[in-house]
């Protein structure tokens, strides 16, 4: 399994997905020429609505992109290879990715910090709505993953603009835990208080509720454990006929 996890990353060297991690995070130096008092709670929210999901679109349509000019995996066939876990190691190259371009946006927050001394930054709601989104998201990977491998990798994108139009609908309502794209939306509102629709929250507003965070953290966990479960093995049963 590591060797597995090994070569994935070996797969990334020199392509614009590993690039992508990099340059997705830059939105927020750029975004930085608009600067207002509400600076960070607009960038978080930008980066839990839309950049992370469709970051995990291109990256896993990018990922299935590269096995198809390799051969589509007609290779696997003649080696002893547990496709189960060869599907399991891309989710987990593709989740330790988003981390590190999760890891370069707080990185990018501290450098517009530094360049506008008088912003007025809380760094703990910074870290903590960025983790929180990271671990959200984590089960868009074996979605996108699927959708890119059995139906094309422009569906895998097509699929990540209806989540995120959907999301904000879902995400002010009572069902908001069962929409996947929705979870990180969600959570942002009492981590970073601002509405999916980039207004800060009023005190008293229902959306600053802290007791969703913990119920969606585990629906996250949860999820993804499940769906990279299931995936791997309709990958399995896919590449075995």
């Amino acid at each position: 399994m590591i060797r597995m996890i090994e070569a994935e990353f070996l797969k990334y060297k020199n392509t614009f997905a590993k690039k992508l991690v990099f340059i997705a995070p830059m939105y927020v130096l750029i975004y930085s020429i608009w600067m207002n008092m509400y600076f960070y709670q607009n960038v978080i929210n930008w980066w839990s609505l839309a950049i992370m999901p469709f970051t995990i679109a291109i990256l896993c349509a990018l990922s299935v992109i590269r096995e198809k000019k390799a051969g589509q995996y007609r290779t696997l066939k003649s080696k002893d290879i547990n496709i189960k876990n060869m599907w399991i190691s891309k989710v987990i190259a593709i989740g330790s990715y988003t981390f590190l371009s999760s890891l370069m946006f707080i990185a990018n927050i501290l450098i517009v910090r530094l360049i506008f001394s008088g912003l007025k930054l809380d760094m703990i709601s910074v870290i903590s709505g960025v983790l929180v989104t990271w671990i959200t998201t984590l089960l868009l990977i074996p979605i996108c993953l699927f959708v890119a491998e059995k139906f094309g990798t422009f569906f895998a994108i097509a699929i990540s603009g209806l989540g995120v139009i959907v999301e904000v609908i879902v995400t002010i309502g009572d069902k908001w835990f069962l929409w996947p794209w929705s979870l990180s939306m969600r959570l942002m509102c009492p981590i970073v208080k601002i509405h999916p629709n980039g207004c800060l929250l009023e005190n008293g507003d229902k959306l600053l509720n802290p007791s969703v965070i913990p119920v969606g953290i585990i629906v996250g966990l949860l999820g993804f454990l499940v769906l990279t479960i299931l995936t791997s093995i309709w990958f399995a049963q896919k590449e075995e006929k």
